[in-house]
């Protein structure tokens, strides 16, 4: 028998209207919870299906269960919230739509953290299930990502955008003495619940965890009534819950919370609608202009003025009544990334939207993208739009006809090729090469030059006119035959659609985009089974392929491959450990084999590159071999290559008479008698190195590895009186020291050489740096607990955008073990070098460098350049991170800066800087770049390898 508690902890209000099929698993959602002293009140909204006899069985089967049924539908979850509120017995309330579910703990959680805080409500995350794929994402993790107690909505506005009412434990006393009640005769009445909610507690708590599951139906017809978007009266209704949520401030005495509310609209509410523009036509969109513009002129300016810029932008052209053009920009809305428009217009040095200028004041403000620097955008960054135009598919062929808009015309006089690739990161599917052939066009009627960017225009609104080139506009049609697709045999997640253009090593690539009411299915025949391919509008362009029938057999590999696969298998370091050891036991040494690594065989690079450009120049009779981690692209095409951790690069390594590296062989190779290791080390020291590292002092056994790989060492090179004891003492190294500075310097020294001012011009041409120009190199450290997490670049680009004058061009230079990309549409400003092979080149073209920890700092005082140090964790770094050989702000040859603002200032005031840290300059070179004289490479050959080079 089943005991009913006659006092329960909570009651959980579950609403319904014709969900039979679903109820079930929301009421077991709840009567499942850890917490047992609870009550379910279903109030059915006077459904028409089998909702009552559902109900009535869910109560049967627990008597915790209680079923409330009213008597007219009232059309909203309003007036089924409050009939349970008004039968509820709990001191403790929850609300729970049948359609979504209660994570396990959500009442205990929840109530435990109520009553231990005296919280007059308790709120937590929301996971949103996709239930047609399964993904689940976080509804606004920002809000929940600490726990914590509010004593004010003022000490949190952000809060204001959980207007949710099902995410929440509410404390009786606290409603009943608030008044406070759900609106019945409109929709989103969380809206308003919401705002009064915050605008009367004086006390409520956020926790982190999981407390609501909002389950996203995969059909349309079983969505909830607030998914319903498409519909107008949708809209008439959120803006009816807006203007109630005003009366509310106005009643609580919280006017001074209305811009926060009003943002909270604008970028929820509102955006939500803007959104889905490109799936609505023109009547729609001006009928929507006709609801909600009324409104949104009652807003805040600042509210508006928080907006992003593609936000603003879109509002705008829906204000303007130019729905087209809106549905254009609110593309942007859904991607990841800044989508340009297909024209712009010039006037009085301002770019702004589209191909008529704005029709008012506020319209040259809210439409203006000058910000964009559209024709200032090196290829990289170029922002382009790639529209899908026409599709049409048969038995085995679908044929794409592509066009891009280029408003910048970033793509005039450029030789391109180009690429339509399928597939993503980890496997392509399809690389299509393309020939894109520019449009021609003349102006629409009544269209004008202006000042700055030519006045560009829709090609759709002067169809059959004779067109001139260069208009920013290319057109291309694309083949892709079904049976030559190298698509998976089993069904497979939709694969992105992007556009790739080349010239040289250049390279923009951005996504397809495709109009909203495309949708196609084409059947080819693949081998002995069949493709079914299919597509539809996304934010990427995606398709969708999976084969029926019969798989056809994989073809068997060959011989040659099976042994590779063999070796690449074999290839572990027990094994190529063994294999060097027999090797090195039964075939002597080559005295006249050098093997050549840097940076763990990623370049040629470094100091190593140096040492073999002087073997080389002097032709000493030694042949010179060089390790790549995989990609060989990175050397010369005339060096002899071998695959690091390969069976013939333990081979060469047991033959060759002379190793040379920057960091450390792998460890399971001990050097043989008749070998002679150089090490030339990768840069001066900061940071604890050695066996002074945390890693090295607490793990033992990872000690001795490292003490017998530098026992290895016969030469270690000495860029300054420091190293020795910050670095040789601090490895434990008891070989030669050789003094002469690091041959990687030598470049850097002779600065002022014709073949190094052509190093440094080739850099800025191959990074579009206009003339005039100057460049600031940005090269951090990594943070050893945040590898390849972006965390080491500290800058916020945006932020020094936005205060830096136009006349700079940023290098950035992220380390190998972490990663950067430049955020859109900041290509203007910002050019990722990072996979860019020789750093030396990147310093010859910079006019300044700004770092942090980086033993670059060395290198480039050998230039006697500005140094700049962006070093906001200063103080956590030299504390918590592996720790530090001296103070930064005591020997710094330039200012120690915290904000974009800062970096800003000092960049314009270089000549001052330069000035002010004149001695400490001098005093920085003489302690770590006095052996550096331009002739370090010279000086280690003749050192190293005197029996063999005359």
């Amino acid at each position: 028998m089943t005991q009913r508690y006659t006092v329960p902890d909570v009651s959980v209000i579950v609403i319904t209207y014709n969900d039979a099929p679903r109820l079930p698993r929301a009421v077991r959602s709840v009567l499942d919870q850890t917490l047992k002293n609870l009550e379910v009140i279903v109030v059915d909204d006077c459904s028409g299906d089998d909702t009552p006899a559902v109900a009535k069985a869910l109560a049967e089967e627990d008597g915790r269960v209680r079923y409330v049924r009213l008597p007219a539908n009232s059309g909203g979850c309003g007036a089924p919230r409050n009939a349970g509120m008004d039968v509820a017995r709990a001191p403790f309330l929850m609300f729970l739509d049948s359609d979504d579910e209660l994570p396990r703990h959500a009442c205990k959680s929840l109530l435990l953290e109520a009553e231990a805080t005296g919280a007059d409500f308790v709120m937590g995350t929301v996971e949103r299930v996709d239930e047609a794929s399964g993904a689940v994402t976080l509804w606004y993790p920002r809000l929940f990502a600490e726990r914590r107690i509010v004593d004010d909505i003022r000490a949190e506005p952000e809060l204001l955008f959980n207007c949710l009412a099902t995410n929440k434990l509410y404390r009786r006393t606290f409603l009943d003495g608030t008044g406070i009640r759900f609106h019945e005769d409109i929709h989103h009445e969380d809206i308003v619940w919401s705002t009064e909610l915050f605008c009367r507690s004086k006390l409520f708590a956020v926790v982190p965890w999981p407390v609501y599951r909002w389950l996203l139906a995969a059909t349309p017809a079983t969505r909830s009534i607030s998914s319903r978007r498409h519909e107008l009266e949708n809209v008439r209704q959120r803006v009816t819950a807006a203007v109630l949520s005003d009366r509310v401030l106005t009643a609580t005495h919280s006017l001074d919370l209305k811009e926060d509310k009003d943002f909270r609209f604008l970028s929820h509410d509102l955006r939500l609608y803007l959104g889905d523009l490109p799936q609505r036509d023109p009547a729609w969109i001006a009928e929507f202009a006709d609801l909600v513009i009324p409104y949104v002129d009652t807003l805040e300016p600042a509210a508006i003025k928080r907006l992003s810029r593609a936000e603003r932008v879109c509002l705008q052209l829906v204000r303007e009544r130019r729905g087209a053009e809106a549905a254009l920009a609110a593309v942007e809305l859904g991607a990841r990334h800044s989508v340009p428009p297909r024209a712009v217009t010039a006037e009085g040095g301002r770019v702004f939207w589209g191909a008529t200028p704005p029709l008012s004041e506020q319209g040259r403000s809210e439409l203006d993208v000058t910000e964009l620097h559209l024709a200032e955008q090196p290829l990289a960054g170029a922002l382009l739009r790639h529209e899908l135009v026409d599709l049409k598919a048969s038995r085995d062929e679908v044929r794409l006809r592509l066009r891009t808009y280029d408003p910048g015309r970033v793509l005039d006089g450029r030789s391109l090729t180009a690429w339509l690739h399928i597939g993503g990161r980890k496997k392509t599917i399809a690389a299509i090469p393309f020939e894109p052939a520019p449009v021609a066009t003349e102006p629409p009627r009544g269209a004008r030059e202006r000042q700055g960017l030519e006045g560009q225009w829709d090609p759709e609104e002067a169809e059959g006119t004779r067109i001139p080139e260069g208009t920013g506009i290319l057109e291309a049609t694309v083949s892709i035959s079904l049976p030559e697709l190298d698509w998976p045999d089993n069904a497979v997640r939709p694969q992105a659609v992007t556009i790739s253009l080349h010239e040289g090593e250049r390279r923009n690539t951005r996504p397809l985009l495709a109009p909203p009411s495309l949708s196609f299915t084409s059947v080819g025949t693949v081998g002995t089974g069949r493709l079914v391919l299919e597509a539809s509008a996304d934010l990427p362009f995606r398709l969708v392929a999976r084969r029926l029938g019969h798989v056809p057999a994989r073809r068997l590999p060959s011989m040659a491959e099976l042994c590779q696969h063999l070796l690449s298998d074999l290839a572990t370091p027990r094994n190529l450990g063994r294999f060097y050891r027999l090797v090195s036991a039964t075939v002597p040494v080559n005295r006249r084999l050098v093997l050549f690594e840097s940076a763990e065989g990623s370049g040629y690079t470094g100091n190593p590159r140096y040492v073999y450009e002087e073997l080389q120049r002097r032709a000493g009779g030694l042949r010179a071999v060089w390790s790549h981690a995989g990609v060989p692209e990175r050397f010369p095409e005339d060096v002899d290559l071998v695959r690091r951790d390969t069976f013939r690069y333990a081979w060469t390594l047991a033959r060759a008479g002379y190793w040379v590296d920057s960091h450390n062989l792998p460890y399971c190779y001990r050097k043989r008698k008749g070998t002679r290791y150089l090490q030339t080390w990768h840069g001066q020291v900061f940071k604890k190195m050695g066996l002074d590292e945390p890693r090295h002092r607490t793990q033992p056994a990872l000690a001795r590895k490292y003490a017998e790989a530098v026992a290895r060492w016969d030469m270690l090179l000495t860029p300054g009186r420091d190293f020795r004891r910050d670095f040789a003492e601090a490895s434990g190294f008891k070989g030669e020291l050789l003094h002469v500075g690091y041959p990687r310097t030598d470049v850097l020294v002779r600065h002022a050489e014709p073949a190094q001012r052509e190093r440094a011009r080739r850099v800025r041409e191959f990074f579009e740096v206009p003339a005039g120009k100057r460049v600031v190199l940005y090269a951090p450290t990594y943070r050893d607990n945040g590898r390849f997490s972006g965390e080491s670049l500290r800058i916020d680009l945006p932020a020094l955008a936005a205060t830096l004058r136009p006349d700079w061009v940023i290098l950035v230079r992220a380390h190998p073990y972490d990663r950067f990309t430049v955020p859109d549409p900041l290509g203007w400003l910002a050019r990722d070098a990072s996979a860019y092979p020789e750093v030396n080149d990147l310093m010859l073209a910079s006019d300044v460098l700004v770092t942090d920890y980086s033993s670059i700092m060395f290198d480039y005082a050998c230039l006697g350049r500005p140094i700049l140090y962006y070093v906001d964790d200063h103080e956590r770094y030299a504390a918590a991170q592996r720790g530090v050989c001296f103070d930064l702000a005591e020997v710094a040859p330039g200012p120690l800066l915290r904000d974009p603002g800062e970096l800003a200032a000092a960049l314009e005031e270089l000549g001052e800087i330069t000035e002010r840290y004149g001695r400490r300059y001098a005093e920085f070179r003489d302690r770590w770049c006095g052996l550096d004289d331009g002739q370090a490479s010279g000086k280690v050959v003749d050192a190293f390898f005197p029996e063999v080079v005359r």
